[in-house]
């Protein structure tokens, strides 16, 4: 009978101590890995062609300054 009761506390306790190590696992901190989202080259002229031509709307549209709106959109996008 004495068996019994220890078989039966040792069954209890196992499965609390495989909790224990489960809570343990998500408790611990993930080591995260760091994502650079790198910028392809068509990516970027894209970017600067749309940060362009709304810098050539803003300005009234005026005619002969696009190479003037590319350039500032450049700068502007690599600060």
């Amino acid at each position: 009978m004495v068996k019994k009761i220890v078989e039966k506390e040792s069954e209890d306790k196992a499965p609390a101590k495989k909790k224990a190590s489960a809570v343990k696992s998500a408790a611990a901190p993930k080591k995260s890995k760091k994502v650079t989202a790198e910028l392809t080259p068509e990516k970027r002229e894209e970017q600067i062609r749309l940060a362009a031509y709304y810098r050539w709307e803003q300005k009234g549209k005026q005619d002969g300054s696009h190479t003037d709106d590319w350039f500032e959109a450049e700068d502007s996008l690599t600060d």
